[in-house]
Order: C-alpha cells, then structure tokens, then sequence
C-alpha cells in the first residue's frame, strides 16, 4: 500500500496493481493525473513549476509502475479507460504523456515512438474514484 500524503489529489489508500493476462497486461494507475490544462497553467505560470509538477507526477506515477514486467514484444495497442468523478470533463484533455515517459525510464517500455505503439484508444467511464487502467494488448 502506498500513499503520498505530500498530494492531496493523491488517493487515500493508493494501491500497487498491474496483472498479465496470457499476452495482454493490466496497469492501474490510481491517482488523478493532470490533464493539458492542468499542465498548461502550471506552464503559464513559471515554467520551474510546469517541470517540477512534471517531476513530482513521474515519481507517483513510479511507485504504481513498481511490479510491471517489461513488454516483450512490439509493437502494442493500449486501451486507456479513465475512471473519472465528473463528467463534465473532456476526453481529449487527459493526458497520458506522463505515465508514458515513466514506463520508459522505468525500463517496461522501449520507446513511445509509433513503431512500438501503433494504436491509442481512450474511453471515460462515470467512477466514484479517478483512476486511469491501462491494457497493453501485442498489436500487429
């Protein structure tokens, strides 16, 4: 169990989880993370404070990251389901930028270029909690 009482956008009770299944990989990543606008404004503000706030997102998103196996095999399709409380809030304003640049360092993902991911799809889905699961499905 982690929790980062240092966020308070960060859950109460944050758990580690990700599951392989056959070929296919589960990831949740059980926190709220910024969306363009959030990273825009930040930006806007001081562009110290849009790298900070880069930073410190990266290093929660680490620790959800933490039992991930390495992804063997390229090039993957990734189904992004964003469990979201409000939704009054855009689709096309979440952002999975952060998380992808922390599965490289991390060293579960080679690259995020299109020859190692082809294919991006998002959906919303009315939640109690904000969280975003991530399946890594082998695409051809």
């Amino acid at each position: 169990m982690v929790t980062h009482s240092s966020d308070t956008r960060a859950s109460e009770s944050s758990t580690l989880s990700s599951c392989t299944i056959g070929d296919n990989m589960k990831i949740k990543i059980d926190y709220k993370l910024d969306n363009w606008n959030d990273t825009i404004k930040h930006n806007r503000t001081n562009k110290y404070l849009g790298a900070k706030r880069k930073r410190k997102e990266m290093d929660i998103i680490r620790y959800f990251l933490l039992n991930v196996p390495k992804i063997k095999k390229y090039p993957i399709k990734l189904n992004c389901t964003w469990h979201v409380k409000n939704t009054r809030s855009d689709l096309d304003n979440k952002s999975l930028k952060s998380v992808l640049d922390q599965m490289q360092l991390s060293g579960i993902l080679e690259n995020d270029n299109i020859n190692h991911i082809n294919e991006i799809n998002h959906k919303a889905v009315k939640d109690n909690e904000e969280y975003l699961e991530i399946e890594v499905i082998e695409n051809e």
